[in-house]
């Protein structure tokens, strides 16, 4: 049973149901499937990879229609998993069982370089090399692809709500016209204290898990704590508020049991704790859908300190934010980091606030937002850098049921 995105009504989960009714699937793209003959949630099932990738979408796309399908399908209609080594030709099941004891997945063959898996995981060059070459034709991947298909395959990227409409309005890219936080790109929230950064990732671990046909993805959250931010009672507050407006039936406790926690209280546990998500995120790898990094500078600002040690604690920020990099692009999570400021005393003219990190921090996040103090008790969010966004701002306030 599923609630449909237009009426809200509960309605009996069945094979017939027209692709316009399913939600996540943005009518542009079941009006894409109809032009092709296939309208019905059973023809998606039934249809070949081919057949698909015919109606305009990559082989990834597919996937992600499927996954969306898979949601409010029974379980005995999801599709095989395709993404086990057994699934490869050309690899045997002695390797597959050999890849995985030294802890690899396809994901991670598919997205690591090779000297990374050779230093990491103990596989040569030449191997890693081979394997990759199956994984690509197993996934029938070509070198190249349209701007069409990847155009397709962005309408259907998984994405769930801020919790505000002032944020979901500003963040929406007219031509796809859906905003929000899209699984698999890295956002980065910077501005001084008490300008809503914590509060606002407080409130993404809480829609992150709402169902599609409310806004989320129903997957869970990660939050890694550097300051000591994360607040349970925080986390109640905005879910009693969201269990009001959609009557949600899921319970504080269950959310709260979908939020994997980590108190960080260095730069070491920081690298080592994404280097190990990277791989044990395989045993699990549909389960999630947000990471949280609060904040992602502070321990870098308080370890390395002079100018003398300035070129190691970039080496270091940027192999650490490189590995966030790859657990967005291998498991499809939204990676969120909240990151300080620093104020350059010599600048007279504009806003003399910068965030911290340097260049290497302003080019990994895919979306940077700027948030700062408004009037009373205001906050603005201002769209800072973003190859899909426009340069405007929002405003949104907090209140006891989170970000409004």
């Amino acid at each position: 049973m599923y609630k449909t995105k237009e009426t809200e009504q509960i309605v009996e989960v069945n094979e017939d149901i027209p692709l316009k009714a399913v939600p996540g699937i943005i009518p542009e793209i079941a009006d894409l499937f109809q032009a092709k003959g296939i309208v019905t949630v059973s023809q998606i099932i039934t249809a070949s990879d081919e057949e698909l990738e015919r109606a305009g979408f990559t082989k990834s796309g597919v996937s992600k229609i499927r996954d969306i399908i898979a949601e409010i399908t029974p379980q005995e209609n999801k599709s095989e998993s395709n993404s086990s080594f057994e699934s490869v030709e050309g690899i045997s099941s002695s390797t597959a069982r050999s890849l995985k004891e030294k802890g690899l997945n396809i994901h991670l063959i598919k997205t690591l370089p090779l000297k990374e898996l050779d230093k990491k995981f103990g596989l040569g060059a030449s191997a890693a090399s081979k394997y990759k070459s199956l994984i690509r034709k197993h996934q029938n991947r070509a070198i190249l692809t349209s701007g069409l298909a990847v155009y397709n395959d962005r309408k259907v990227d998984p994405m769930f709500t801020f919790g505000a409409e002032a944020l979901d309005k500003l963040t929406t890219v007219e031509q796809l016209n859906r905003g929000g936080v899209r699984a698999g790109d890295t956002y980065e929230f910077f501005g001084a204290f008490r300008t809503g950064k914590s509060q606002l990732c407080h409130q993404l671990c809480v829609t992150v898990q709402l169902p599609v046909g409310l806004g989320g993805i129903g997957k869970k959250a990660i939050f890694l704590d550097t300051e000591g931010t994360f607040s349970p009672s925080r986390i109640s507050s905005m879910v009693k508020r969201f269990q009001a407006k959609f009557n949600w039936s899921k319970t504080t406790e269950e959310v709260l049991d979908d939020i994997s926690y980590a108190r960080i209280y260095n730069t070491d546990d920081q690298a080592d704790l994404a280097n190990q998500l990277l791989v044990h995120l395989s045993d699990e790898p549909d389960d999630y859908g947000l990471l949280i990094v609060d904040s992602a500078m502070a321990h870098f600002r308080s370890e390395y300190l002079g100018r003398n040690v300035l070129f190691e604690r970039q080496q270091a920020l940027n192999a650490h934010l490189s590995t966030l990099a790859r657990i967005a692009d291998t498991y499809q999570l939204a990676i969120v980091i909240t990151n300080q400021v620093q104020t350059n005393p010599s600048q007279f003219i504009g806003d003399p606030d910068q965030a911290t990190g340097g260049n290497i921090m302003a080019h990994w996040a895919t979306h940077r937002f700027y948030l700062r103090q408004g009037k009373g008790e205001q906050r603005i969010f201002q769209v800072y850098d973003s190859p899909a966004l426009p340069q405007k701002e929002a405003l949104f306030e907090i209140k006891i049921g989170g970000i409004i």
